[in-house]
Parts: C-alpha cells; structure tokens; sequence
C-alpha cells in the first residue's frame, strides 16, 4: 500500500499545499481591504458663546451614506454630562433629533470608546483607526461624517462633511454657523 510522504508532523503533501493557499488568500483578503490601515481624524471646533448662562453643547458624530439613503453606519462619538447621577444627562440627548431618531435612542449609553463627557469651547481632534468601531466594516466608498450639537438655552446644528474611505488620502471640511465652528475630516490610509 503506497503512503504519501509527510512534509510536517500530521500533514501530508496534498494538505500543505492546501493551508498554503488558504493562508496566502487571507493575506491577500487582509491587505487588499481598504479599512485595515485607513484612519480618519474628525476636528471639532466649538466656538465661544457670549451668554449669561453658558453651558456645554452635547455632540453626536456618525457616519452614514453619502446617497439620498443616508443610512446610518454607526456612532463615532456622543458628548454628554456623563457625571449627572442615575445617567440623567442621558435624557438630555433627545435634544440632538437627528441623531437621536437614527440610531441614538436604542444606542445603550455610555458605550466604552464613544461617550464621553461635554468639551469647552475650542478645537477638539479625535482619532478614529479603520479596525475598530463603525469603520472597521466599512468597505471603500463615498460617506459623510455628520455633526449634530444642542446646548440648552442655545439652539441646535447639524453639519454634513463629505469623505472618500478606502481610496487616496482627503480632508474635507464645512463650517457650522452658530453653534458649530469649522468641522474638518481628514482620512489616511
């Protein structure tokens, strides 16, 4: 009775071709996915507000669809008064409408790399890499990142940027007009 002859301890030949190519498909399968070593940095700037009573603007960014859809593909960041007791501060994001009709009521706060608490006014960066999150399932393709903040005895804004995930590198930036400075997008990969 021939035998095939072993190449590693309990594999035979046919085997080892076999893990090989499975192995250089997933590599491939691994590098070619755009989302593996993109990034995406959103700049925030919230501008000073002359009143007699300020108080802290919640925020909410998401990712949707840049066509007429614009369905939601998950939740980057939600500022709010994280330190009020029972989550009370939580009853105060239904002030950000948009955002709260898409996907913010059923969101189960405070979620572990997107709650946080309110920021001053000024310019706020923060970094997003394509393996976490709502990026990471995003395949290569047009969105929009959208800005939403409410602050009380203030009004509301919701600002729309543009982006290309998974191609070349580009920024993209909008301006708010009241409650919202500029809001900059910038994608690397």
């Amino acid at each position: 009775m021939p035998t095939e002859p072993v190449t590693a301890p309990g594999l035979r030949r046919n085997d080892a071709a076999a893990v090989g190519r499975w192995l250089c498909a997933a590599a491939l399968a691994w590098s070619a996915g755009p989302a593996a070593a993109a990034s995406l940095t959103l700049q925030v700037t919230l501008p000073e507000v002359s009143a007699v009573s300020y108080y802290r603007p919640y925020l909410a960014a998401w990712v949707e669809k840049a066509d007429d859809s614009k369905a939601v593909l998950g939740t980057l960041a939600v500022w709010y008064d994280t330190r009020l007791r029972d989550n009370q501060g939580r009853g105060w994001l239904r002030n950000l409408r948009t955002w709260w009709r898409i996907g913010g009521e059923q969101l189960a706060l405070p979620v572990d790399g997107v709650s946080g608490a309110t920021r001053p006014a000024g310019t706020h960066a923060l970094h997003f890499t394509g393996a976490k999150g709502a990026l990471a399932q995003m395949p290569a393709g047009r969105y929009q990142l959208a800005v939403e903040v409410a602050r009380e005895q203030g009004e509301r804004e919701l600002v729309r940027v543009p982006f290309e995930w998974g191609g070349a590198p580009n920024s993209a930036q909008a301006e708010g007009s009241k409650e919202l400075g500029q809001v900059k997008v910038d994608v690397v990969d």
